[in-house]
């Protein structure tokens, strides 16, 4: 089940460190910093309030400032923070083959005349993942309102201010509870499949920049789906990575909730509690998100080695159909 996973770890090993410290560095540099730049200018307009500025005037002029800076972070986030991120691939990449790298790698998306051609694949499925969210919410509200229909008798036992819960109320809690993990579950599954489409497309790019778009999309989808690698390996390891991280941050709150509760005459523990909780949910999440793209990395690269071998049987006076640009990630 978790066979890419095992791959990745097997492959990057010695350099796990290196390419998590190199990526939460340009999370730090290129999506963090920006946001609390762009939040920051955003209070600007209170300096107003010093003045003979009115109330009316400071805020109108902090939405007209908010509405601004919005737009340019969106279109920082496009033509710039997007292909950073998409350029981190290279170090899963490079930390796989057993190649070394630096951290400037990830900005090589910006030489070379590629940069437009990354453009054109990262506007594509951002439209393609708007568009499925779209559904996808729309589906989901559907489902909810089915989750809710076995509480309604509930609401109609508890009106009674003397009722007391019953076998049947609790039933039916239980019932509610199991079909909205469910639907969490279910909603997770279109995502993590565009997920893996997208990361194996932008695997395509970083080895093959320069072809055009509608190839990349191609190879990607062949990679999926016409490849000997197993997709439905991948898909279930993540959906399961998916789940145990949902299930981890859940269950750290809670322990957290209970450990205050019972520290509570201790007032001054309880921030620190908190502060620990959120400490572990983050090093659980970078962590588990790291194998989730790692074992993605994995499925590329044996994805795409059994296309080429499938084409040498074939054609074997012809090149490859996946012809790497990048000698260094053969």
């Amino acid at each position: 089940m978790f066979q890419y996973v095992s791959l990745y770890r097997q492959n990057a090993a010695g350099q796990h460190g290196k390419v998590i410290g190199f990526t939460i560095l340009q999370f730090i540099l290129c999506v963090f910093l920006p946001m609390a730049v762009i939040f920051g200018a955003m209070m600007l307009p209170l300096l107003l309030t010093l003045g003979d500025a009115s109330g009316e005037t400071v805020g109108v002029t902090m939405g007209i400032t908010a509405f601004i800076l919005i737009i340019v972070f969106f279109l920082v986030m496009i033509f710039i923070i997007y292909p950073i991120m998409v350029g981190m691939l290279r170090y899963f990449a490079s930390a796989y083959k057993g190649v070394d790298f630096t951290f400037g790698d990830a900005y090589k998306v910006f030489k070379n005349g590629n940069y437009s051609k990354l453009i054109k694949i990262a506007l594509l499925i951002f439209v393609i993942n708007m568009a499925l969210s779209m559904v996808i919410g729309f589906m989901v509200n559907l489902l909810m309102t089915v989750v809710l229909i076995p509480l309604m008798p509930l609401g109609l036992l508890l009106e009674d201010p003397n009722a007391a819960m019953t076998g049947t109320s609790i039933a039916l809690i239980a019932t509610a509870v199991v079909l909205f993990f469910v639907v969490v579950i279910v909603s997770y599954i279109p995502y993590i499949i565009l997920y893996i489409y997208s990361a194996v497309v932008f695997m395509v790019y970083i080895d093959q920049p320069k072809i055009p778009t509608v190839d990349k999309l191609k190879i990607g989808w062949d990679v999926l789906f016409k490849s000997d690698a197993s997709m439905v390996k991948l898909f279930f390891s993540n959906l399961i990575l998916y789940i145990l991280l949902t299930v981890v941050m859940f269950g750290i709150m809670i322990v957290a909730v209970i450990l205050s509760m019972f520290l509570g005459d201790i007032q001054a523990l309880i921030p620190v509690i908190f502060i620990v909780a959120m400490i572990i949910s983050v090093i659980a999440s970078i962590w588990i998100t790291y194998l989730i793209i790692g074992s993605i990395v994995a499925y590329y690269f044996v994805g795409r080695d059994s296309l080429d071998n499938k084409n040498e049987m074939i054609h074997e006076n012809t090149e490859p159909a996946y012809n790497n640009e990048n000698p260094d990630l053969q």
